[in-house]
């Protein structure tokens, strides 16, 4: 892995409140596929396609068109968990890019202008590769956003995670803080980082193990922070951090749900962008039958099937799965099922219904009933 000549203008500058702070994760979902292979439009361009496959993990983040799921990995030490994360962040061999790694963390982006930024190549900067490492040994929340340097300490201890000190031991894992300037991490006596100021590599400065023993690690510009040791000792189950694009998706991904396990069919281009072409809900079942009810603040709708059975489903606060449902249309629900409490996770309607008499009313979403002309 090819490391910078020097420090790279590292440390995101402190940014809008957006940045600074971790946001919350955002909007997952459970088995039938509503999904579809990729469209005609991208059919076009298929030899971009190197590969196709399914994964299962859990939704973290959505941002816009794109969502991020992470997967269960054994349950290992947290230092063999950090390890494993640096080793794939290497393994990725993106370049220095200023912002990079800050949007979702554990996910490499075309950061923001500054040095490495070009418009579209994505990458890591210093404070976005540490970010992805904690995230892929649990210790940051994957797909969440990433402030600079000192906006990472101070989360750290203010989740007291860290303490002021270098660590000490066989085990352990020491922060390198030059606040506003750069940041890199050691873990077991082996530095990571995208550049430590010591001039081991050339220019390009991707996120790695960096192979010039870190001077800057002893120089006073740095402030140390270890590990604790219940942190140290901890497990974790953190997997892989993968990011796909939705936009080719039938269904919105606003309709998903974060902390939800989701299988997602996907096509990987080239370029190593990764492309939703499925997703189905591991463990759901699906329904069909006639609308006959819709609860007017849109929480709930009853559907009765062929048998004579009504089964009343929660949205979760999700109305949009109603968007365009009507009293008297033949659906098909794909719902997950909690103790008593079915779930809708995709809504199709079949079949709509018949036109209203001229005395009736025709139900045209969720608690919006119109006098029919």
């Amino acid at each position: 892995m090819i490391v910078s000549s020097g420090v790279l203008a590292c440390a995101l500058l402190a940014s809008p409140a957006a940045r600074a702070a971790r946001p919350t994760a955002a909007v997952a979902a459970n088995a039938p596929v509503y999904g579809a292979a990729v469209t005609a439009a991208r059919a076009t361009i298929a030899s971009k396609i190197v590969a196709h496959g399914t994964v299962t993990g859990t939704v973290t983040a959505i941002d816009g068109s794109e969502f991020i799921i992470e997967t269960i990995g054994k349950r290992t030490g947290v230092v063999n968990a950090l390890i494993g994360a640096a080793n794939r962040v290497t393994e990725e061999d993106t370049r220095y890019v200023y912002g990079g790694g800050h949007a979702q963390a554990g996910i490499a982006s075309i950061g923001i202008p500054g040095p490495g930024y070009n418009h579209h190549t994505k990458g890591f900067d210093c404070s976005g590769s540490v970010a992805a490492v904690l995230a892929g040994a649990g210790l940051w929340q994957p797909g969440t956003g990433v402030p600079n340097d000192a906006g990472i300490i101070a989360q750290l201890r203010a989740e007291h995670l860290i303490a002021p000190g270098v660590g000490k031991g066989p085990v352990e894992v020491t922060l390198y803080d030059d606040p506003g300037v750069h940041i890199f991490t050691s873990i077991d006596g082996r530095f990571f980082g995208t550049s430590d100021g010591g001039g081991g590599g050339d220019a390009r400065g991707g996120a790695g193990w960096l192979d010039d023993g870190a001077p800057d690690a002893s120089t006073t510009s740095f402030k140390k922070y270890h590990l604790l040791p219940s942190v140290l000792t901890g497990t974790t189950n953190a997997g892989h951090i993968i990011a796909f694009q939705g936009d080719e998706l039938p269904t919105p991904i606003n309709t998903l749900q974060v902390n939800e396990e989701l299988k997602v069919s996907y096509a990987e281009e080239r370029s190593g962008n990764m492309f939703a072409t499925a997703i189905a809900f591991p463990g759901s079942a699906e329904i069909t039958g006639t609308v006959q009810s819709i609860a007017a603040d849109g929480s709930s709708f009853t559907i009765q099937t062929s048998s004579g059975t009504s089964l009343t489903l929660q949205t979760d606060g999700l109305t949009q799965l109603l968007e365009g449902l009507a009293d008297g249309d033949s659906a098909a629900v794909t719902y997950t099922t909690s103790g008593s409490t079915l779930t809708a996770r995709s809504v199709t309607v079949t079949a709509t219904a018949p036109p209203a008499s001229s005395t009736g009313t025709s139900a045209t979403g969720p608690g919006f009933d119109q006098p029919t002309p």
